[in-house]
């Protein structure tokens, strides 16, 4: 049986979710606590969530694990045959995960509206002995302090919100009414975009964007439909 070790508000491991529930291959999950990541060394020797355990092999990466199912299981593949299509999900991919993923953390994470109205979501994958107050607090210092380093963190609110919306406009002119991220088939690509997506949507000024985008919606419907989280 594979297991899967994650936190489950993170959207990387949503992505390993959805590429497992995909392709019907079956699973377990495995909710790390947060206080005792140092005990799984085994599957993951630097702490990096998710992680999985297939048999006596483990790994951690969403990238990597989700190359390694493919190769395993290459039934409904999720990455394109062709090389250009591949190349452009590639790009897709890690766009999802090295930039959409710090626009989610700054707005979800570190504005305080938007996270005091997600805590809860945030406090299942937190130690059960922190209250509301202490969650919220170290919540915010450490997405603040990570997206200040990255650099995002030192922008306005203004100008974070207008990046936000041509990210949006992006994903919808790559859709359209009908289509997926890359070629005319649901790929990788698909996957770690909307598991992105996903988490931003829990920030209202995010929310506010994809009402004028319904190509969005109705892409992450069809996502959600064949791949569900």
């Amino acid at each position: 049986m594979i297991t899967l070790y994650q936190f489950k508000s993170s959207p990387l491991c949503e992505k390993v979710r959805r590429v497992l529930n995909y392709k019907g291959i079956a699973f377990e999950i495995h909710e790390v606590d947060r206080t005792a990541v140092a005990e799984l060394k085994q599957v993951s020797p630097f702490g990096k969530f998710p992680a999985l355990q297939d048999g006596d092999i483990p790994m951690c990466d969403s990238t990597d694990i989700a190359y390694y199912l493919e190769q395993k299981f290459p039934e409904k593949p999720l990455v394109p045959a062709d090389p250009r299509l591949k190349a452009q999900m590639h790009i897709a991919e890690d766009w999802a995960d090295e930039s959409l993923y710090f626009y989610e953390i700054t707005m979800r994470l570190s504005w305080e509206g938007n996270l005091r109205v997600g805590l809860d979501k945030m406090m299942e994958t937190m130690p059960a002995s922190l209250t509301r107050e202490q969650a919220l607090a170290l919540i915010l210092s450490g997405s603040q302090q990570l997206v200040a380093a990255q650099g995002l963190g030192r922008k306005t609110r203004e100008q974070i919100i207008a990046d936000a919306e041509r990210h949006i406009a992006a994903i919808a002119a790559l859709v359209g009414e009908e289509g997926w991220m890359v070629g005319d088939a649901i790929s990788l690509a698909d996957l770690s975009v909307i598991a992105e997506m996903r988490c931003l949507l829990d920030a209202s000024e995010a929310r506010e964007i994809v009402k004028a985008y319904s190509q969005v919606s109705a892409w992450m419907a069809r996502v959600d439909e064949v791949a569900p989280a």
